[in-house]
């Protein structure tokens, strides 16, 4: 299934423009230039892209889709572009694109033109006094069918329209030689058809060398200056799990970390509009590599649904945006994040979040939500028995509220008896911290999260593998939640494999409402044994708890 969805969401990220040849004008607004910032952009002045202008006849009509001769170096490109599948304007910061010097001072960029990422390049040259690089106006982009599509300097006029400068011979970016930046704030380039019809308009260049150099606190901010937030999502979406994100900031500056766990140790920046309501996590921005072979980076993603076949579907942007809210200290992001997988950014999906929802997490003790168990089956297929529970824990707790996953366990059952799980070494179980309590991320795929039920992180699972002699008449399946010291069980739902039918037996009570302390900042790391005894550190072999999560000595 991941297949499909990386094909998927591939090709709404990194395709051709859908309706090329499409010649009906469309509306946008004028914007800044990307050498300013982008909570300073405001949208009043009304552009049309307009009538076609045909593409003069000494335009070539090839593009250049081979990698060309000569020293290729990543850069990142930052302009303001405005987009017709998002039909509004988009600030593309941190594009990693590719750029090759050749030995008789070319130098060909690729992908110049928004998130178009054909692999195409346009060929420009240094100048005599090597203070710019000269590109010639018209230059071939991509061939669809018939069509030849090509990039060309864009005039705005009085009214706002947008059109192709015909007449132009040439376009130029400045050229630093010592830093080899590339930068012209005032150019403004569209990608044309051959009879001059405007698709898109680019406002504003930027290019800075790029390197892949992870994120880092700045000096005198340390891991313990941050909040934990807790991570949910306000969207119907069923594949993802809830989590902890740690939040640091110093001034206008955020700095998160947990938003992926494949590179949990990563952080990533965002910073403070000038209204100070907003935190917009640029695009561009390295998170580490996987399985050593891809890099992963930030971007923005425009969470808009499901597709016919339950899979989410995203329009890409190339920034997040958190909307702020100072008072209680919570960040909200409907558009969501995602971090693509690929070489030199050509690649597809790799995860997505949806909705973000974060506010600041305190580790009280808290009632977990009673658990559902939807059924029991016993499958007699291919000569052997499988017995297998279906069933639902949810991650929060019996006011809705948000509870760690971390610290999250559950424990089955079978006619009264609690079920045990071999947790030895080379044992299906080893990773869990004792033999009776199923850490609440497990599936009977190991540690890797199966499809959600629903959007507060609840899972399907199917643990008890094949085995004739689990033919129970009642299973019983209780959440417990450890949390400074406190184990707090949830009511046990109790399922009768013959009637199908559920009742369900009281836990512990709610705890008493703790009032949470009005000054944010990090939760100690004090350690709890299981019986709630507070420690100055592990004094022997057992199961112990720190910020709430559990964890062994042995």
């Amino acid at each position: 299934m991941l297949m499909k969805f990386s094909a998927t969401l591939f090709a709404l990220l990194f395709a051709g423009t859908v309706g090329l040849s499409a010649q009906t004008p469309f509306h946008v607004s004028k914007s800044l230039n990307p050498s300013q910032a982008v909570e300073q952009f405001t949208a009043d002045v009304a552009a049309q892209l307009v009538a076609p202008q045909k593409a003069p006849l000494k335009a070539k009509k090839h593009v250049i889709d081979e990698q060309p001769e000569g020293t290729l170096k990543a850069y990142a490109l930052n302009t303001f572009y405005y987009s017709q599948n998002m039909d509004e304007w988009v600030h593309r910061y941190g594009q990693k694109t590719m750029v090759v010097f050749g030995e008789d001072d070319e130098v060909y960029i690729q992908n110049v033109i928004n998130t178009n990422l054909y692999g195409t390049w346009i060929v420009g040259e240094i100048s005599a006094d090597r203070t710019k690089v000269v590109f010639e106006n018209y230059q071939p982009y991509v061939e669809q069918g018939d069509y030849t599509y090509y990039v060309s300097l864009a005039r705005v006029n009085a009214n706002g329209d947008v059109y192709p400068d015909t007449e132009a011979d040439e376009f130029y970016l400045n050229y630093d030689e010592a830093t080899h930046s590339l930068v012209n704030a005032e150019l403004n380039l569209s990608l044309v058809n051959e009879d001059g019809g405007v698709f898109t308009f680019n406002e504003g260049y930027e290019f800075y060398e790029h390197t892949d150099q992870l994120v880092q606190l700045p000096e005198g901010l340390t891991i313990d200056d941050a909040q934990v937030y807790s991570l949910k999502w306000d969207s119907n979406d069923p594949y993802y799990f809830p989590g902890v994100v740690y939040v640091a900031q110093q001034g206008d500056d955020f700095y998160f970390k947990g938003f992926y766990d494949k590179v949990a140790n990563a952080w990533v920046k965002g910073t403070l509009n000038a209204a100070k309501d907003s935190v917009i996590i640029e695009n561009g921005q390295y998170v580490g590599l996987y399985d050593d072979l891809y890099f992963l980076y930030c971007k923005g993603a425009k969470y808009d649904g499901l597709d016919s076949d339950g899979w989410p579907i995203y329009k890409n942007k190339d920034h997040a945006a958190l909307a702020w809210n100072a008072a209680d200290k919570s960040l909200y992001g409907p558009d969501g994040i995602l971090f693509v997988l690929g070489k030199e950014m050509r690649g597809g999906y790799s995860h997505s979040i949806p909705s973000q929802n974060m506010k600041p997490f305190y580790g009280v003790a808290a009632k977990p939500k009673t658990p559902d168990i939807r059924n029991f089956d016993i499958d007699t297929q291919f000569y052997q028995v499988n017995s297998s529970i279906t069933y639902v824990v949810p991650v929060e707790d019996v006011d809705g509220n948000f509870i760690n996953p971390d610290s999250l366990y559950y424990r089955f059952f079978l006619d009264g008896e609690q079920l045990h799980f071999a947790n030895g070494k080379g044992e299906f179980y080893q990773h869990f911290p004792d033999e009776w309590e199923v850490p609440s991320r497990f599936t009977d795929r190991g540690k890797v999260n199966n499809r959600t039920d629903n959007n507060n992180g609840t899972q399907t699972y199917h643990v008890l593998g094949i085995d004739k002699s689990l033919r129970p008449k009642t299973i019983g399946l209780q959440s417990v939640y450890y949390m400074n010291g406190t184990r707090t069980l949830s009511d046990m739902c109790v399922f009768d494999t013959a009637t199908k039918t559920k009742t369900i037996v009281p836990g512990d009570p709610n705890p008493a409402a703790v009032a949470l302390p009005s000054a944010l900042g990090a939760q100690p790391a004090t350690v709890y044994d299981l019986q709630g005894r507070r420690v100055s550190k592990p004094a022997g072999k057992g199961l112990y708890i720190q910020n709430g999560r559990k964890f062994i000595v042995r």
